[in-house]
């Protein structure tokens, strides 16, 4: 994957790849977070299937598809699946080094952690992708 696709927006044909793909990985589950923030993940190095180009891949999706959303005080792009029950992140960096992505975190959504107002605006600048045919100009 070259440096310049990194900073391209994903397409629907990329979202559809992952939301096939993601219920046929082996997640794991995230024990230490188990009592105050479940989900799970797949890690690079730790996952079958997955190549670092897939977690770069997913990384951009997130970006270009997911919606801001709050881990207490911490901004957050959140992909949510369809139906809304699941939701998929990546904790990029900050400053965001979105070529970095080697690990993707899956929740259910039923539970909200802090206030979902005032998101990190200049943060989400830095990491968000356009959709494809919404740019501004």
């Amino acid at each position: 994957m070259s440096d310049s696709s990194i900073s391209e927006p994903a397409n629907e044909e990329d979202l559809q790849w992952w939301l096939e793909l993601a219920p046929n990985l082996t997640w794991t589950w995230a024990k230490t977070y188990a009592d105050f923030a479940p989900h799970w993940y797949v890690a690079h190095g730790k996952t079958p299937g997955m190549t670092v180009e897939d977690y770069l891949r997913v990384g951009r999706i997130i970006r270009t598809f997911g919606e801001p959303g709050k881990f207490w005080r911490h901004t957050q792009i959140y992909l949510f699946t369809p139906d809304r029950a699941r939701k998929f992140w990546c904790m990029f960096e900050d400053p965001p080094v979105p070529h970095l992505v080697r690990l993707v975190n899956l929740a259910t959504t039923e539970r909200i952690y802090g206030s979902q107002t005032d998101f990190d605006e200049e943060w989400l600048q830095r990491v968000r992708l356009p959709q494809l045919g919404t740019e501004c100009g």
